[in-house]
């Protein structure tokens, strides 16, 4: 069974709903894995989200670790944030040393992961844009997409690397927009709808890749992709018609 390590700033309803979506799952058997802790780079200071999310976690005996990233070091931080960076990624791969995983997963997690944790760990990330396209926030992306002539729109969950959006993508989600273009004729109406749209579809993808490599039909080695038997595989599936399915 693989272990997973999940990592969060628990911010949003969004981070709660992607931890009880995992969480569900692995209770039901959907997906053939443990959790094998929750990393939280913030404490609750009155947020419900955090709360929950961390009272779920207990619930479930997942050890939760909490190293808040906002009082760390900021004598370093002010100085030189690469060197603050390493120094929190050093702090927390302390943590979480005891307990092992196969792969991690970034869930609204709000940091930049440093060198050392990428090369140590095989971790993943949603991004809310296709593969080899466009970087920057949801927000950035989707009126960028919106002021473009692009015919299609959608997601991956890539490997996490210290350049930013640029890891092996290990699966990815892509449909039509031609129909949302002719509904909203201003960018601003039409951004809005194609996020609505991608973020329909943004949970459904990234349980489904956690699926995939739970499962061992894929597998991530060192951030590079391999199928079952081994073989590195050239480009990352597809996985729009499962969506659709599951929607």
């Amino acid at each position: 069974m693989k272990r997973i390590g999940w990592f969060t700033t628990g911010r949003g309803p969004g981070s709660l709903g992607l931890f009880s979506t995992v969480r569900s799952m692995i209770k039901s058997g959907e997906i053939d894995a443990k959790l094998s802790f929750v990393f939280m780079n913030r404490e609750v200071k009155g947020n419900p989200n955090r709360a929950k999310l961390i009272a779920m976690a207990e619930e479930d005996g997942v050890p939760m670790i909490i190293l808040p990233s906002d009082g760390f070091r900021n004598d370093l931080k002010t100085k030189d944030l690469n060197a603050w960076r390493s120094a929190y990624g050093k702090a927390m791969r302390e943590k979480i040393a005891e307990h092992p995983m196969d792969f991690g997963v970034l869930a609204g997690y709000m940091l930049i992961l440093d060198p050392d944790t990428c090369s140590k760990y095989d971790i993943i990330n949603l991004h809310p844009a296709l593969p080899s396209t466009y970087q920057g926030t949801w927000e950035e992306i989707v009126h960028r997409v919106a002021e473009s002539d692009d015919k299609t729109y959608g997601s991956m969950v890539h490997v996490c690397t210290p350049e930013l959006d640029r890891g092996a993508t290990v699966a990815y989600d892509e449909f039509g927009i031609d129909d949302l273009r002719k509904r909203f004729f201003s960018k601003d109406e039409l951004a809005s709808a194609l996020r609505e749209r991608q973020r329909s579809r943004e949970v459904p993808l990234l349980m489904e890749t956690i699926k995939m490599l739970a499962e061992g039909r894929v597998t991530l080695a060192k951030g590079e992709l391999k199928d079952a038997q081994g073989r590195i595989i050239g480009s990352a599936p597809n996985l729009a018609d499962a969506i659709d399915r599951l929607l």
